[in-house]
Order: structure tokens, then C-alpha cells, then sequence
């Protein structure tokens, strides 16, 4: 930076080179101890770099480059965010550079560190260096974003401002994630994600402050949450044995696991007696919803996704009622079915030979939504009980499509996701089936949505 400065005094007037010298004197110092330092592919790559989406060998060497040239540039002082991108270069036998820039950027004044490890196959994974949040930065850390490295503390670390912690793909064991959260009394969100060396986690009772919560994905085998004011959580994981403890205030609570419909009903209304809204992922049920031990005081939104390839064939969905009659106050029912599943049954005959299930009454049932709808016979009977017993409802919609997203049907160039001609002819044999057996069942006061396949897109 000084020599372009130098190079522009020759060219300048003597007065005007004079004025040019203190204000490249006043950049430099002020640049010195700029207090937020954002090291990515959008603010240190080239137009045409960022077009490509990719960083070549050089491209990776002249990003490094000018970072380092920045950072070797800055005092340190005053770094209040420092966030770093990192790719590793092609030829690298260690992360000397990395550790030697961190070293520059954190210090006792920096409140939020962003780090992000892209590194190359059969590189060795950064370590990242635990003196720094012990040392340097453990009283004015307020947000701790780590990504793909290896995170081994063996002693407390004491983060007492700590507001939030994410760790994605990071090497780090329960133990370990226990000393880096000890003494962090002001957490209030923790995301972990791809953390495959957590087996055993136990949220303690200590983070009083913590209120969302989200674990993706991390291979856990038991999670026990004791932090009493979580108010969100997202639990994404199989198998996990989960234990909700004290964590009684929860009012969003996202569950995917198998046979977790079950777990729910027995389980919810006694540790989450306060959840409003309930998303369940269900991978594999083998038997029905049961009936429910308790009651669901303060539900109101309901999403059910059946997105695994081995569930029951024989999944009764109208035992899913039970859910119904134990939350008071539902308001909205989402149910997703996944296309495979939702082939086994279909319906064909005499619609006196549906069941009902009189005497149940939802009173404040308003809004349901049933997505890969088809006429298995149990699923037309549930949309039917809905029809007959939902006092209140305004609005049915039954998708005949496992459709993510469609066309807005105005752009010309945007169109529906492909589908097979087979689950086009299933969508059309499911729209019959709800004229058959469900528009009778229809009251005036109810809108029917009925989707089938995109007519712009879609042909047989």
C-alpha cells in the first residue's frame, strides 16, 4: 500500500503530492486498526473468479497473498470481527500462515471470529489453536463460528461472554465440547452440525441463557438437554436416545429420528408441555400412532414428514388422530408422504366401507395440508375425518405431487422439477380418487385446493 503510494506522489504536483502524503498517511493508520476484517471469495476474488464459482491453484495463491499482505499490514489492535475463509493451497505442508494470521486478528478486543477451513483432500485437518480463546480472547468473544477443523480443549476455558457457538464438521468429543461451553453463562444459541465425534452430549443446566438449540446430523447416540429455557430446538440426527430433562419452556421443537411419531406422544406432553409447534421427520415406523398419554396444552402448528423408504407398508395414517385429540388448540396440520411410501393401498370401492371415527371433534383445526397425496385407503380416510370432524376448518389442500417447488408459470424459462411419467399417471389416478371419494364430503364453508401436475409442464 505505501509503494502505490509512492508511485502516485511522482506523478503529482509538489503541493498536490503533499496533500496526497497525508491522506495516505491518515488511510494507513486508519486501515491499521480497522475494526472489522471479512477475508471470503466476495470481497478479496475477482469478478471473473466468482463467475467461474471456483478458485484455481493461482487464483488460491493470490487470495492467500492478499490477505497475508493485508493482515501483515494491520497492528491487530482494535480487531473487533475477524472473518476468514480459508483455502488451503494445493502445496501446503502445514497451516503456518493460517495460525500466524490468527495470531494478528485475535485479540483481547475481538468479539466475533468467523472461521472457515475449505481444505484439500488428504490434507490434514487445521488445529485450531486453543491458547487463543483461553488466552487472548476468553473476556470479549461474543461469537465463536468454526468450520472443519480439529477443536481439542482439555481444560475449562471460561467463554463468559459467549452468545452463540457454531461448529460445522469439527472434530471435537463431548468432553471437550463440556470445557469449551464451561463457565459460558451467556449462550443463547449453539448450532452443531457434522460434529461426527460427538457420541455423548449433555446440554447442562447451566446455560440458563441458552434458547435455541440445534444439533444436525452429528452421529450422537444420546442427547440429554438440562439448559431449563430453550425455547427452539432442532434435533436432526437417527438413533440418538434423547432425553429433554428440565427443558420445559420449549415452544419449537423439531425432532427427525425413526419411530419418533411414538416417542412423541408418549413422551412431549409430560418434559415439552409448553411446545406450540412440532415438526417430526420420521425415517422408519413400524407400528401406528398410539393413543396419547397426555395432553398437548399449547400445539398449534403440526408438521409430519414420511420421508423414509422403509416405514411400514401398512402405516395406518388415520391412527395419526390421536394427535388431534390431544392437542386442544391445533390450529395447522402439514402431513408429507414420500412417493415410494405412499404407493402401497390404493384404494378402489364401495366408500361405505371407510372407516369413521365418530365422537372426535377439532374444533380449532383451520388449515391442512397433505402433500404426495394418493387414495391409500387410510389416507383417504384421514382426510376425510378431517372433513367431517374439523369444525373450524377454512382451507383443505391435497398435492397429488411430491413437487418441491413449481413454475410461477409467467417466466418461460423457469419450469417444475422432472418427474417420471409413471408418478404423473399416479398424480392424475389420485386426483379421480379425491373427486370419488372426498369432494362429497366437502361442506360449503371449506376451500378445496386440489394440485395435480404442472399442465405447462408436465404431458402424458
Amino acid at each position: 500500500m505505501q509503494d502505490i503510494w509512492r508511485h502516485i506522489h511522482f506523478l503529482l504536483p509538489m503541493q498536490d503530492a503533499a496533500r496526497a502524503a497525508c491522506v495516505s498517511h491518515s488511510f494507513l493508520c486508519s486501515w491499521r486498526c480497522y475494526p472489522n476484517l471479512i477475508f471470503t471469495e466476495e470481497t478479496m476474488c475477482s469478478k471473473e473468479n466468482l463467475r467461474k464459482r471456483t478458485v484455481g491453484s493461482n487464483g488460491i495463491q493470490d487470495y492467500n497473498n492478499n490477505i497475508h499482505h493485508v493482515l501483515t499490514n494491520h497492528s491487530g489492535a482494535g480487531v473487533r470481527k475477524f472473518r476468514l475463509e480459508y483455502h488451503v493451497p494445493y502445496d501446503a505442508k502445514s497451516y503456518h500462515r493460517l495460525s500466524s494470521w490468527l495470531q494478528i486478528a485475535v485479540t483481547p478486543s475481538i468479539e466475533e471470529l468467523n472461521l472457515v477451513v475449505w481444505k484439500r483432500k488428504k490434507k490434514a485437518t487445521f488445529n485450531f489453536p486453543i491458547t487463543l480463546l483461553s488466552d487472548m480472547c476468553k473476556g470479549s468473544i461474543q461469537h465463536l463460528h468454526l468450520a472443519n477443523v480439529d477443536l481439542h480443549p482439555t481444560f475449562q476455558l471460561g467463554l463468559r461472554t459467549l452468545k452463540s457457538l457454531h461448529l460445522h464438521g469439527v472434530n471435537i468429543t463431548g468432553d471437550e465440547l463440556g470445557c469449551l461451553l464451561s463457565n459460558s453463562f451467556a449462550l443463547a444459541h449453539l448450532r452443531l452440525q457434522y460434529c461426527h465425534d460427538l457420541i455423548r452430549l449433555e446440554i447442562p443446566c447451566l446455560l440458563q441463557r441458552l434458547r435455541f438449540l440445534e444439533v444436525l446430523e452429528c452421529s450422537l447416540q444420546v442427547l440429554e438437554i438440562n439448559a431449563p429455557n430453550i425455547s427452539r430446538s432442532r434435533l436432526l440426527d437417527f438413533n440418538v436416545k434423547l432425553s429433554l430433562g428440565k427443558s420445559r419452556k420449549m415452544k419449537y421443537l423439531m425432532l427427525n429420528n425413526s419411530c419418533v411419531i411414538s416417542y412423541a406422544i408418549d413422551n412431549l406432553p409430560s418434559c415439552a408441555p409448553k411446545v406450540e409447534t412440532l415438526t417430526i421427520h420420521s425415517s422408519y415406523e413400524i407400528i401406528n400412532a398410539p393413543v396419547a398419554s397426555g395432553r398437548f396444552c399449547h400445539l398449534k402448528i403440526l408438521i409430519i414428514y414420511f420421508f423414509g423408504f422403509h416405514s411400514h407398508r401398512d402405516y395406518d395414517y388415520l391412527s395419526l388422530v390421536s394427535f388431534f385429540d390431544a392437542s386442544p388448540l391445533l390450529e395447522k396440520f402439514v402431513l408429507f408422504v414420500s412417493p415410494v411410501q405412499s404407493k402401497y393401498d390404493w384404494f378402489e370401492g364401495d366408500p361405505t366401507s371407510l372407516r369413521q371415527m365418530s365422537e372426535h371433534r377439532h374444533r380449532n383445526l383451520k388449515s391442512v395440508k397433505i402433500s404426495s397425496f394418493c387414495p391409500q385407503k387410510s389416507m383417504v380416510e384421514l382426510a376425510r375425518h378431517i372433513l367431517e370432524n374439523a369444525t373450524s376448518l377454512e382451507c383443505l389442500t391435497l398435492d397429488t405431487t411430491p413437487a418441491s417447488y413449481r413454475c410461477s408459470g409467467d417466466i418461460l424459462d423457469r419450469q417444475c422439477p422432472p418427474l417420471e411419467t409413471e408418478c404423473i399417471r399416479d398424480a392424475h389416478k389420485s386426483l379421480l380418487a379425491v373427486r370419488t371419494y372426498i369432494d362429497g364430503k366437502v361442506p360449503s364453508t371449506v376451500k378445496l385446493n386440489l394440485i395435480g401436475p404442472c399442465t405447462r409442464c408436465y404431458a402424458l
